[in-house]
């Protein structure tokens, strides 16, 4: 079978491989197509197309963009949008600088609750990309004040915890009406891990055209839960490994068997947007 990976990141946002050294690695793995899907960054495209084209792989332009509903935090990816588009970039600028803001805070409370961080050092994981939880993370456990990055997460920074910061108010709705101004494909990311599958009616109204039922997080029963879902409403299937590279406790860049069947029904969509 031919696959795909259309969910990995880069240095530009929370991974630790260059777009060159991800679109090398991805055809390495004999995958056949990826997508570059860093957080509120589109930085990393322009390099990795330009390697893909000399390897000839194709990489899919991308972007994963984080939002808050509630207490729930909710992930859109969005495919084959006008990632050049300057008022977009102008947007994604901002979204970077509310990051910082709130990743000073958490670092900040996590000082107040007797893990010693330094902003300056947490920059130093990523001098050229956006800095997210998962660099604070890093940090932690290097510093000793947790064992693996995921319970950094889960006893720290995730919601309701109590290191948790809460994002600026850029909610899923927006983000999905964002994307499909841009002319690409909103996609709900990572649904298992979210657990709102109660908001996909309405994300669907407001213009959502994909889930991604392949991810590193759902097991067998979670991937087949979500292709019914995407059958039952019409929706594209997509799927990746979300690999960060090495920041997490192995490389996860081709451990999915995404079928490269998926990316012809995405490119199709594609095509098709602003038909009637």
């Amino acid at each position: 079978m031919t696959r795909i990976d259309l969910h990995i990141h880069t240095i530009y946002s929370d991974g630790t491989y260059t777009p060159e050294e991800v679109v090398r690695r991805a055809k390495d793995l004999d995958l056949v197509a990826i997508s570059i899907t860093d957080h509120d960054s589109v930085d990393g495209l322009e390099e990795a197309i330009r390697v893909a084209e000399k390897l000839e792989m194709e990489v899919v332009p991308g972007v994963e963009m984080s939002t808050d509903l509630g207490k729930d935090e909710i992930h859109i990816l969005g495919y084959y949008l006008d990632w050049k588009d300057g008022a977009f970039l102008s947007k994604l600028r901002g979204f970077q600088k509310a990051r910082a803001r709130r990743n000073r805070k958490l670092v900040q409370r996590l000082g107040d609750l007797g893990m010693r961080l330094e902003y300056d050092e947490v920059k130093k994981l990523n001098p050229r990309g956006v800095i997210s939880r998962l660099h604070i993370a890093r940090l932690m456990v290097k510093n000793g004040y947790v064992r693996s990055i995921g319970a950094a997460f889960e006893q720290w920074m995730n919601p309701g915890k109590p290191a948790y910061v809460r994002r600026s108010k850029a909610s899923p709705f927006q983000m999905i009406q964002l994307i499909s101004n841009l002319g690409g494909i909103p996609v709900f990311g990572h649904p298992h891990l979210s657990r709102r599958d109660d908001l996909i009616p309405d994300f669907i109204k407001a213009g959502l055209r994909g889930i991604e039922a392949y991810h590193s997080a759902h097991n067998g029963r979670a991937v087949e839960h979500y292709k019914q879902i995407a059958q039952r409403y019409n929706l594209l299937v997509t799927g990746g490994s979300d690999c960060h590279g090495e920041a997490k406790d192995e490389v996860l860049m081709g451990k999915m068997k995404v079928p490269a069947s998926l990316l012809v029904e995405l490119k199709k969509a594609r095509d098709n947007v602003g038909r009637s």
